[in-house]
């Protein structure tokens, strides 16, 4: 049986705790029937009370409509949340959303986050806000625009970020590849083959692990994984009898 997401008023959905504001520009067809599936998210969603702890400095590359924010702004004694978004129509709908939760602690960014030097990077808006990217392809673009570019390595150096949850449409192939991440000890992210093809996985993979970071299973499920820094000496669970543990 499917659960369907309460309609909170006539105006917002109820879909994994988060009120989302009703918007037909914003919340298309097949956006509104993954939250009333409780789909939207909802791999990141279950996770995220393990992965963030008292004290951390999140940053949320690819923010979309705030929805991630807004669950990690739940948790105790989270310090500071930077929701970074490349498609600046939905940073109003964003601010929307934070405040139908009551959510005050997160920072909006409209950038896109690279060490290439440049002022501007192209992004592609597409019809489903979630297929918006940096890529031209493979799926068609409604149109494109000039989002500035925030040096990556200054702004974790600058924030001392801890935590990077991520879901940026393929570009995770390319964005750690120089990046320095002394601060952050864990990388929450969605790997999108269809984009990056399995190369691009095994590239994220290199680079990470260039880094000391290993992928971590205990809260990964498919292409949502968690990477965290290696710590020595590490301190072995014993084990449980339960696989998924």
């Amino acid at each position: 049986m499917i659960r369907t997401a309460q309609r909170d008023t006539d105006s917002e959905l109820l879909s994994c705790g988060i009120k989302v504001p009703l918007d037909e520009i914003i919340i298309t067809p097949p956006i509104a029937a993954a939250l009333c599936a409780h789909r939207y998210e909802a791999e990141e969603a279950a996770q995220i009370p393990a992965i963030v702890i008292p004290g951390d400095i999140v940053l949320e590359i690819g923010a979309g409509i705030g929805f991630i924010s807004s669950l990690v702004a739940r948790q105790p004694g989270v310090s500071q949340i930077f929701a970074v978004e490349a498609n600046p129509s939905l940073l109003p709908y964003m601010a929307k959303l934070h405040a139908a939760n009551g959510v005050t602690s997160v920072r909006p960014v409209n950038a896109v986050l690279a060490n290439s030097g440049a002022d501007t990077a192209l992004f592609y808006q597409r019809r489903d806000f979630w297929m918006g990217s940096l890529s031209e392809g493979p799926e068609p673009y409604e149109s494109v625009i000039s989002v500035p570019v925030i040096d990556f390595n200054n702004f974790l150096s600058t924030h001392k970020v801890s935590l990077i949850i991520c879901d940026i449409e393929g570009a995770e192939r390319w964005i750690f590849a120089d990046v320095e991440l002394h601060s952050v000890d864990r990388i929450y992210l969605e790997l999108h083959d269809h984009i990056t093809g399995l190369a691009g996985i095994a590239a994220l993979f290199s680079h990470l692990g260039a880094r000391g970071f290993a992928y971590d299973p205990r809260h990964s499920n498919g292409a949502v994984v968690l990477f965290r820094k290696l710590v020595e000496p590490e301190v072995l669970r014993p084990f449980s009898g339960k696989t998924d543990a």
